[in-house]
C-alpha cells in the first residue's frame, strides 16, 4: 500500500495530472493506493481516466490524441472518494467523510471542488463582465 499525502505540493499543474496518471498505473498493477489532496487537477485527471474507461469509439480518439496509455485507465470499482461533510452548524462544525458518488460515465461527484470553483469563476465572470 501507498499512502501519500498531497502530491501536488509544488507541483505544476500539468504535473498534477502526470502524479494522478502515475498513480493510476500504479493502482492498475496491483497497488493499493491512498492519497489525500485538494488539487482539483489531480481529482479531475482521476475523473478523466475513469470516464475513458467506457471505451466508445471517440474515447478512443481522445485518448490516442491526448497521450493516455492503456495502463492509466480506471474502472470505477477501482476508486473510492471520501469528501469531507460538515454536519454540524457554521458556528460549530462537526466533521465526517462521505463516500462520493462514481458514475462510470461522469466519474467522480467532487461536490465540494466544484462549488467552490463556480463560486470562483462566478466572482470572475462578475468582475469581468458585471458592469457592461
Amino acid at each position: 500500500m501507498l499512502m501519500i499525502d498531497e502530491p501536488e505540493l509544488n507541483l505544476h499543474p500539468v504535473n498534477q495530472r502526470r502524479m494522478a496518471r502515475f498513480l493510476a498505473k500504479l493502482v492498475n498493477t496491483g497497488v493499493k493506493v491512498f492519497v489525500t489532496t485538494h488539487s482539483d487537477y489531480i481529482i479531475k485527471e482521476f475523473n478523466t481516466l475513469i470516464m475513458l474507461n467506457r471505451r466508445l469509439p471517440h474515447y478512443i480518439r481522445i485518448q490516442k490524441d491526448f497521450g493516455y496509455q492503456e495502463a492509466q485507465i480506471l474502472a470505477p470499482e477501482q476508486v473510492a472518494l471520501y469528501m469531507t461533510k460538515n454536519i454540524g452548524t457554521k458556528r460549530k462544525p462537526k466533521y465526517t467523510l462521505e463516500r462520493a458518488k462514481i458514475a462510470p460515465h461522469l466519474g467522480l461527484e467532487a461536490i465540494t471542488f466544484d462549488d467552490s470553483i463556480d463560486e470562483m469563476n462566478q466572482i470572475q465572470d462578475e468582475i469581468r463582465y458585471g458592469g457592461e
